[in-house]
């Protein structure tokens, strides 16, 4: 392997780069992303196609509400322990669960509604409500 270009241009003008080619940003093509869509195009196009163009947009972090929400089989699966933190009681022969106090946001539907079960949620999907109505329950959220 030979010497580097600069070790062997040592005490020639223009360390071999043309009059002009070894001023400012030289031959490089410009600094940093300059030439973009002009000169330097091909790399561009080659390793970052989405470069240009829109990329999304990001919602604020003060404005973006996160929902907590639970299904109906979860539900009943952690009805023991929702009982034993004071989330849930039995009444008779169905269970009264609130899980506003709980920390769930909404009710979604996924899973079969078993026991009889009033629920107390801010939200609930309309396919939930239908479910827990099925089985002989009811759904109190904060609109009633």
């Amino acid at each position: 392997m030979g010497k580097k270009k600069t070790k062997k241009n040592r005490g020639s003008r223009t360390h071999g780069r043309g009059i002009k080619g070894g001023r400012g940003a030289g031959e490089r093509g410009g600094r940093g992303k300059a030439g973009l869509q002009k000169h330097k195009w091909k790399s561009i196009v080659k390793e970052d196609k989405d470069y240009f163009g829109p990329k999304g947009f990001s919602r604020p972090q003060g404005l973006v509400e996160e929902t907590e929400p639970i299904n109906i089989y979860q539900v009943e699966q952690h009805l023991d322990g929702l009982i034993e933190e004071g989330y849930a009681s039995k009444k008779g022969s169905g269970y009264e669960v609130d899980l506003e106090k709980a920390g769930y946001d909404k009710l979604l539907s996924r899973g079969r509604a078993r026991f009889q079960m009033k629920i107390k949620v801010p939200s609930t999907s309309e396919k939930a409500v239908r479910k827990i109505e099925e089985a002989g329950g009811e759904v109190i959220t904060n609109g009633d």
